[in-house]
């Protein structure tokens, strides 16, 4: 074999190699991604279930109170039954807000790496719904105190966050 040969063989088995090397760091690499997407969305996924589910229980006897969302009928049960008297309501609504609390947590480890712009348009409308709940939730007590009254409309929920996940999680 001439040494040109021997050259262009062993820089064509370079290449393989160095291809091959690529290919199996590149699988590495979108397993790790996809495990992070997963360990990420699918939890997210998994809260939103149950404060949905929660809500809607929320939404019925015997917490309803007239067409007020939860946050004011528990304000108008504690005012007239007294706080000890709904303290299961009150366990539920706290659930709701501490799945929102983990929710935001895990959008803010997620959010540089988001790949649509609808989740990241649905995640900062997620956001703002989340942190405006909590901020209601947290001046019950004191509303309650000063005889005052919430204001008439609480947040609301993003309808498209869920199917913005299911969206991103492909």
């Amino acid at each position: 074999m001439k040494r040109r040969d021997i050259l262009t063989v062993t820089a064509a088995v370079a290449a393989l190699l160095c291809a091959a090397g690529w290919f199996h760091e590149y699988q590495k690499l979108r397993e790790a991604t996809l495990g992070f997407v997963a360990d990420t969305l699918d939890p997210i996924s998994e809260m939103l279930k149950e404060n949905a589910t929660i809500i809607k229980e929320l939404q019925t006897a015997p917490y309803a109170e007239g067409d007020d969302e939860f946050v004011s009928a528990y304000l108008s049960k504690i005012r007239r039954d007294g706080v000890p008297k709904h303290s299961d309501m009150r366990q539920r609504i706290d659930r709701i807000m501490n799945n929102n609390t983990a929710i935001l947590a895990l959008l803010a480890k997620y959010s540089t790496h988001a790949r649509t712009p609808a989740f990241r348009a649905s995640a900062e409308q997620f956001r703002d719904y989340a942190i405006s709940l909590r901020d209601r939730w947290q001046t019950v007590p004191e509303i309650f105190m000063a005889g005052g009254n919430l204001a008439a409309a609480g947040p609301r929920l993003p309808a498209n966050f869920s199917h913005a996940i299911a969206g991103e999680a492909r």
